[in-house]
């Protein structure tokens, strides 16, 4: 029994010393994994590449298309085309639609700036400029026809109208003729958000019977938007069908082998760093999903095609889908469609991110000041988690209270560490005290910490918010190192307020007092959101330790 009591002790220490050491990785594994984001992009040019390997599919699928109506262009009002290019936009959306080939190649949050304190808006649609070479590589969306054999229909766009709908949504029509097809798109935007919803019709002039494939595609190549971290988030495709709500197949998986999926409904997205682009089709139609990466372009290509239709002379044909080019908003992405919220990514512990989430936005709503709203979290967190911290600070309070008879065990038997950890372990268990309640407070803050890391990373609400004073940017590191240092200092209070036992080992000890100097270096290139998230945290775990130690005292 007395060896038991022994390898108990033991383990205690190997325990204490273990957590510690997890926390520090755990910390250290966050500040690798924080991106520093970065986009440069620029308008297509007109010479872009038309190719795309799409155009292989020979799948067919079984689910009728919608029925082709005419438009009524009877309220319409022209629109200037700007060079080769129409513009659309609502207050928060600018968009530029190549009038050759109909794709989106440009788009811009009009306001949500690039850099903090900015002019210049966020662009997604447009190139970008590889870090490694000055080849221009392109990311665009389009949608439409392609015929099997010929390749994708260009709907050669001449004409656009505009109205404003009764119900306050801005509709612009695109009028294409080609030798053999009219084409008709419409483009409806509400008059604020990144919801675009698109008709696709075309209007068949010729005798030849044709098979025509609706499509619609999201094409990229596979350069970062952020740089500067030694890692960053996940950039690449996410599908969403009736065998997976939410499936990740990155750019290097395409590679190794297409991904290809037959789904009723679902969606397909390219998922960055706060922001996104996303299709989704009508969720009562099958589509074939598809994801491929072309040598020749060097580009990636993702999208969905739908059931053939023939078509002859006076034979028509219309798809529609909905397109969302902007930030990634959980209220906006759950109301276009199911599911579409799951690419604000939370990670394992998405559980516990989504009701956090909601209480940071309560927050907001209540001090319209995310920085108070982490504070307003934390202390909801601390709330919930009370009953837990106050067992073992009541632990800890019992410890301080023997720390006297521990001290008398100590000189009473000297250098005999087991006779000493027996008779202390029988001490325990009589006084009902938990040696590792030290431990356990931060032990039970860690998955709280982590599912608010990528709350934080996620949020793009924080991006570029500020606090006060000197914190203008809660996704940006402390520019001072302020809340770091007092981060540091909070750690050093509270373990000068945690009873250490006797017969600590020596080690674990010194670890222990470098500490808060490891993490505020740590926190230091942590974003200020997060170490404001620590800070309050700490503050509170002083005061509770202070309470409970005054408590204990007074009785």
């Amino acid at each position: 029994m007395a060896s038991i009591i022994f390898q108990e002790v033991v383990n205690m220490d190997l325990i204490k010393t273990g957590l510690i050491i997890a926390i520090g990785v755990t910390f250290y594994y966050l500040l690798l994994q924080w991106p520093t984001e970065s986009n440069t992009r620029e308008i297509v040019s007109q010479e872009s590449l038309y190719n795309n390997d799409l155009n292989d599919s020979e799948y067919s699928l079984t689910e009728p298309l919608a029925t082709f109506s005419d438009p009524d262009i009877s309220k319409e009002e022209p629109v200037d085309i700007q060079g080769s290019y129409f513009e659309i936009e609502n207050k928060d959306l600018a968009l530029k639609i190549d009038s050759i080939t109909g794709r989106f190649v440009y788009s811009e949050l009009k306001n949500i700036t690039k850099e903090k304190d900015g002019a210049a808006p966020f662009e997604i649609f447009g190139k970008t400029k590889s870090p490694d070479s000055f080849k221009e590589n392109i990311y665009f969306a389009n949608s439409g026809f392609y015929v099997q054999g010929e390749g994708y229909l260009k709907p050669n766009f001449s004409e656009i109208l505009k109205n404003i709908t009764d119900s306050g949504e801005i509709e612009y029509q695109l009028l294409g003729d080609t030798e053999r097809f009219d084409f008709v798109r419409k483009v409806r935007l509400p008059s604020t958000g990144y919801k675009i919803s698109v008709e696709d019709s075309v209007l068949s002039k010729s005798n030849e019977r044709l098979q025509l494939t609706p499509y619609v595609v999201i094409e990229r190549d596979g350069s970062p938007v952020e740089e500067g971290g030694l890692m960053y988030t996940y950039l690449g495709p996410v599908f969403s069908s009736t065998n997976d709500t939410y499936e990740k197949y990155d750019f290097e998986d395409i590679k190794e082998a297409p991904y290809q999926n037959k789904s009723l409904g679902g969606w397909v997205a390219l998922i960055q760093h706060y922001f996104l682009s996303a299709w989704v089709p009508n969720q009562s139609l099958e589509y074939l999903y598809q994801a491929r990466y072309s040598n020749r372009s060097e580009r990636f290509s993702l999208g969905y095609t739908s059931k053939e239709s023939e078509v002859n002379y006076g034979g028509s044909v219309s798809t529609e889908n909905v397109l969302y080019v902007g930030p990634k908003l959980p209220g906006q992405l759950a109301e276009i469609e199911k599911n579409l919220d799951l690419t604000v990514d939370y990670g394992f512990l998405w559980w516990l991110g989504k009701p956090m989430y909601w209480f940071l936005e309560l927050g907001n709503k209540i001090f319209n000041n995310w920085g108070m709203a982490i504070i307003f979290l934390t202390v909801v967190l601390k709330i919930i988690t009370w009953p837990l911290s106050a067992k073992a600070y009541v632990s800890m309070g019992k410890m301080r209270e023997l720390a006297p008879k521990m001290q008398q065990l100590q000189e009473k038997h000297g250098d005999n560490r087991q006779a000493m950890s027996q008779e202390m372990m029988q001490m325990y268990q009589k006084e009902g005290v938990n040696p590792l309640g030290g431990c356990l407070p931060m032990l039970a803050q860690l998955p709280f910490f982590l599912a608010f890391y990528w709350v934080l990373l996620e949020t793009v609400e924080l991006r570029h918010s500020p606090f006060f004073l000197w914190i203008d940017d809660l996704s940006a590191m402390d520019p001072y190192f302020i809340l770091p240092i007092l981060n540091g200092a909070g750690m050093y209070l509270s373990q000068k307020l945690t009873p250490t036992p006797p017969n600590a080992d020596p080690m674990q000890a010194q670890m222990m007092k470098i500490f808060p100097l490891v993490f505020a270096v740590i926190f230091a290139w942590f974003p200020s959101g997060l170490v404001l998230y620590w800070l309050v945290n700490m503050v509170i775990q002083i005061f509770q330790q202070w309470w409970y130690s005054r408590k204990a005292l007074a009785n």
